[in-house]
Order: structure tokens, then C-alpha cells, then sequence
């Protein structure tokens, strides 16, 4: 299994705009072919840090979910305008013994 993560930081006075535009993504993961599972998550002490995280059943099919993503993006703007600087992504492949 491939394990997408994604830690974002809002601008000021942007959290609950970043929170809509993530829910939808992770949306576009879920119902992405070879998608397991996508949530998003909120720190607990941090206002307007987010979590957005993936699993794939394989690599192919993150670059299947990035391309519905990256249609999105073209439509919306994309997530750079709400963001305080570039986010924190990382891919890790975990054994599916491991959960």
C-alpha cells in the first residue's frame, strides 16, 4: 500500500476556505479507481494546520487521483492561494500486516 501525506498551513482568516477545498479533494481520492481511503484532519492546537491523507493500493493509482486533483485545480485556482507557504508531502509505502 502507498500512503500519500500532506501537512498544509491556512493564511490568516483562510482555515475554514482550505478545510472545503481539502474535504473535496480527499472526495476526489476516495472515488479515485485504487483509492482505499482519504481524510483530512485538523490540528488540535495549531489554528489552520491540516492533515490530508491518502491510501493507494498502488503507485499507479496516486497519479490517477492526481490527475482528477490536478483537473480541479485548474478550475478552482488550486489550494497555493490559501496557503502560507508550500506544503509538507510525503509518500511512504507500508505493509497492509502493518495496520
Amino acid at each position: 500500500m502507498w500512503l500519500e501525506t500532506v501537512v498544509l498551513v491556512s493564511k490568516d482568516g483562510y482555515a475554514a476556505r482550505l478545510r472545503r477545498m481539502l474535504k473535496v479533494r480527499s472526495l476526489l481520492r476516495k472515488e479515485s479507481p485504487g483509492c482505499a481511503r482519504s481524510w483530512v484532519g485538523e490540528s488540535a492546537n495549531t489554528a489552520g494546520t491540516f492533515l490530508l491523507q491518502a491510501l493507494y493500493e498502488n503507485e499507479d493509482a496516486i497519479g490517477v487521483a492526481m490527475r482528477s486533483v490536478s483537473e480541479l485545480d485548474e478550475k478552482d485556482g488550486g489550494l497555493e492561494v490559501v496557503l502560507n507557504g508550500p506544503p509538507l508531502v510525503g509518500i511512504f509505502v507500508v505493509e497492509t500486516e502493518d495496520f
